[in-house]
């Protein structure tokens, strides 16, 4: 089988590798970081993994699916190492997830009941939500507790590992601090242009197929070869802060109130700008670091090179604190502005598709013709770790055509993620106009 190159090596790049270096195919996946990534989407220890949605949900689908094929790479690397035994839990934390509503949301709650899932989660009322879930929430809000095996966080840190790991066992080769500067199509083949970062010096690959997931340089790298890009994904800034309560106060707290400091985490509102928090570390004794911001509380950006160091503005750091606050006192635990300590912050960077939604489709080139032998994967919008996997095994069908019949939640999937008709069109309807 000709060569397939991968344009990204985060956890979307190697989650598509993986899968197809998994049917034996010859992949080399292009990562312009180091093997100790420490910028992009994929770094840190903790994302919320949840999987509570409505009937035939395709994100829930896509989170369940990802759970079945990361248990297929661990079975494949304890093969493989023996003597080291990979686990689930090194990956996924099991936690109760709460999501907050506003009471006009009620059909929103109301469709998460059907008979598979009734008994996963658990809602409340103001009235009720301190003596079901020791929180109080406002007056014109519902709280919603999801309760089941692998919801709660999980490790894109450890699963990149594992995932690259299997991808270079499997004999693909990984080109790190190597960066995409060019992709054009000659005669049927692609060009991918590449530059080493060590040696300044530039190279070219040759390929029939070529995957893209580089996230928010997506555009950059389908510059030539499909510019209309530019209408398709945006970077957005996302600021990301990591609080803890000062050890001493934390202390002070009684047993029944640090178990339902932890009991609430992760917490994701629903409202507004969606506030979520989440436990990035804990240790025995010590108050746990807790990784917060909000999910739609997102910005434009000048310079993508520049963003990663850039200090995060005031304004969007006293934001997250404040709904920190506030989240500690639904808790009924009352703290000052001392008592919460900022162990750090940074920028994230989202890449969005206008419709929010994700996309894991062919794509068509300059010229307006659909080539079925590049893929994109991206416009995640902060919500690619949870179902990676199962963006990277519709990526690899895409590439390679799908060896088993779909079923019908796949072929939801498929229509929802991978239609480019849909995902790609760039026209707008001008105000006043039908057509």
């Amino acid at each position: 089988m000709e060569k397939i190159v991968v344009i990204g090596g985060g956890l979307m790049g190697s989650s598509v590798a993986w899968k197809l270096v998994d049917r034996d195919a010859k992949v080399v996946m292009i990562e312009q970081q180091g093997q100790n990534y420490f910028k992009g989407s994929s770094i840190g220890n903790t994302r919320i993994a949840r999987s509570l949605g409505p009937k035939k949900d395709v994100f829930s689908y896509a989170h369940n699916k990802t759970i079945q094929e990361v248990t297929r790479l661990l079975e494949y690397l304890n093969e493989e190492e023996p003597k080291q035994q990979h686990t689930i839990d090194e990956i996924y934390s099991t936690s109760p997830v709460s999501y907050l509503y506003h009471k006009n949301e009620y059909a929103k709650i109301e469709k998460l009941r059907f008979k598979k899932q009734k008994k996963d989660f658990n809602r409340a009322s103001p009235s009720s939500s301190f003596r079901k879930f020791g929180m109080s929430i406002p007056d014109d809000t519902i709280l919603v507790r999801e309760k089941r095996q692998y919801s709660g966080t999980l490790n894109p840190t450890e699963l990149l590992k594992k995932l690259r790991s299997g991808i270079e066992k499997k004999g693909g080769e990984i080109k790190y601090e190597h960066q995409v500067v060019g992709l054009v199509k000659k005669d049927d083949i692609f060009e991918v242009s590449v530059l080493n970062m060590k040696t300044q010096k530039n190279h070219k690959l040759k390929a029939k197929k070529v995957v893209v997931c580089s996230g928010a340089y997506t555009v950059n790298v389908l510059k030539e070869f499909a510019p209309y890009f530019n209408k398709i994904i945006s970077p957005k800034k996302v600021v990301l802060s990591f609080f803890k309560i000062t050890d001493d106060r934390y202390g002070q707290l009684s047993e029944v109130e640090k178990e339902a400091l932890f009991n609430s985490l992760p917490f994701f509102s629903q409202i507004k700008q969606e506030y979520f928090a989440m436990i990035s570390e804990l240790k025995e004794g010590v108050s746990p670091i807790i990784k917060a911001g909000g999910h739609q509380r997102r910005r434009n950006i000048h310079d993508l090179e520049k963003i990663w160091d850039e200090k995060p503005q005031k304004k969007e750091l006293k934001w997250i604190k404040k709904q920190f606050k506030k989240h500690l006192e639904m808790l009924e635990i009352y703290v000052s502005k001392k008592d919460i300590e900022e162990v750090k912050s940074y920028n994230c960077v989202y890449s969005e598709t206008r419709t929010k939604t994700p996309i894991v489709t062919h794509i068509f080139n300059k010229y307006g013709v659909l080539d079925t032998n590049i893929a994109v994967v991206g416009g995640m919008s902060g919500i690619g770790a949870k179902g990676c996997l199962c963006y990277g095994l519709l990526a690899s069908d895409l590439l390679l055509g799908k060896n088993d019949k779909p079923d019908k939640m796949y072929k939801k999937m498929t229509k929802a993620f991978g239609n480019p008709s849909v995902n790609l069109y760039t026209k707008r309807i001008k105000p006043g106009r039908l057509f």
